[in-house]
Parts: structure tokens; sequence; C-alpha cells
């Protein structure tokens, strides 16, 4: 997954953290590319979230079936 950014309103977005902040063109360049990856990252792993709460109550019923559970016998 990607993030579908276009190219002109990224430069635009990058100009202007640089006039704001006082920063090189390639300085404002560098932290805002960083900032979308680090967040594309994160928006992956939000991905799996699901998938691992999951395997989880798959791991726990198996250890304990699920009667034992609602009733508070666990």
């Amino acid at each position: 997954m990607t993030v579908g950014v276009e190219p002109r309103t990224i430069e635009y977005d990058i100009d202007a953290l640089a006039k704001q902040f006082a920063l090189p063109l390639t300085a404002a360049h560098t932290l805002l590319w960083a900032e979308i990856h680090h967040l594309e990252h994160l928006a992956r792993i939000h991905d799996f979230i699901p998938l691992l709460a999951l395997k989880h109550v798959k791991e726990r019923l198996r250890e304990r079936p699920f009667s034992d559970l609602l009733y508070g016998l666990a």
C-alpha cells in the first residue's frame, strides 16, 4: 500500500514547510517523505491487528473451552 499523493501537492508542501521552518528544501523533503513512509508502515501493521486478535482468541479457546471462559470457570 502506498500513499496516493500528487507530486505537485507534495512539492508545494515541501516548499511551504521549508519556508515556514527556515529549512533547506532537501531537509524538508527528507523529513516529509520519512514521515510518510513511517505512517505507511504503521498502516500496514494496523491492517494485521484483526488477524492477530483472531489468532490470540483461537489460542485461548484451544487452551480453555468457551464455556469455561463464559461461566468464569477458567
